[in-house]
């Protein structure tokens, strides 16, 4: 069953959706940190993806799930050509991610992201 993403929607073949995926990526990959995130990345083919996880040092589910769904949308603001081409990456949310403002959440993974292309080529 496939549905129609929305203009504000991130499309299921720009994330990462499987267990398997992620930690894959968390196995391999390197790691760039930044104030409200840390950003595990690997080289690959083709289109970026992306996952995002919380750790559970952010108590309560409402709370988690905020702080996924503003990685979630400052990755899908950056827009396609702004994201990590040829990168499968994984975004884990820290508590400071709850707070700082969405623009300048948007800025530190627009860096975090350029730093990651430099590093692997594209």
């Amino acid at each position: 069953m496939s549905r129609a993403v929305g203009p504000f929607g991130l499309p299921r073949s720009a994330r990462l959706r499987q267990a398997n995926e992620i930690q894959a990526v968390f196995a391999g990959g390197q790691r760039v940190e930044r104030r409200a995130f840390v950003l595990l990345w690997v080289p690959s083919r083709g289109a970026g993806r992306a996952g995002f996880t919380v750790s559970r040092q952010i108590r309560g589910a409402v709370r988690r799930n905020r702080a996924r769904r503003r990685l979630r949308e400052a990755y899908r603001s950056i827009g396609p050509a702004g994201r990590g081409r040829g990168v499968e990456a994984v975004f884990i949310a820290r508590r400071w991610a709850l707070d700082v403002p969405l623009a300048e959440l948007r800025g530190d993974m627009e860096r975090a992201l350029g730093a990651v292309r430099g590093s692997a080529g594209a």
